[in-house]
């Protein structure tokens, strides 16, 4: 199974990269439960470099390590992979930037649930979250227009 979902923000791409990346913590539905720390989540954060971690810092100060950034092109791809504490193995999240009429269109590709049946399960219910996510960052993006 390989989740793919598109976005069109407001902003040029090196703003939309900035957005997804560096701003994650701004954006991201941790309000909404989107988080590996239930009651304790508190940030999340995405490093835009080669070998910089995706991870979420909990109220208490513990971190976890949801994944690894592998490919780093600003401002036109990130890769990262992804693992949940429940999947037999690691996914892989790419998104791409690429210029459009009045912003930039932002492709989202998550892959790689095929690895065992617990992340199989879990890849229906990522692919109803990526609308939650990727909408947030949407509006984070917008927001940049005149920023």
């Amino acid at each position: 199974m390989t989740i793919r979902k598109s976005v069109t923000v407001r902003c040029a791409p090196e703003k939309a990269f900035r957005a997804f990346t560096r701003d994650i913590g701004r954006w991201w539905p941790i309000d909404k439960g989107f988080s590996y720390g239930g009651e304790r989540a508190q940030e999340i954060f995405l490093d835009d470099r080669l070998g910089g971690r995706l991870y979420e810092r909990f109220s208490d100060g513990t971190e976890f390590e949801i994944g690894r950034v592998t490919r780093c092109d600003p401002p036109e791809l990130i890769l990262f992979t992804w693992k949940s504490p429940q999947w037999e193995a690691a996914t892989e999240v790419e998104v791409r930037f690429s210029a459009a009429e009045g912003g930039t269109r932002v492709e989202l590709e998550h892959r790689g649930f095929e690895a065992g049946p617990k992340m199989a399960e879990s890849g229906k219910r990522m692919a109803r979250g990526w609308n939650t996510v990727l909408e947030r960052y949407a509006g984070h993006a917008d927001a940049m227009t005149n920023a």
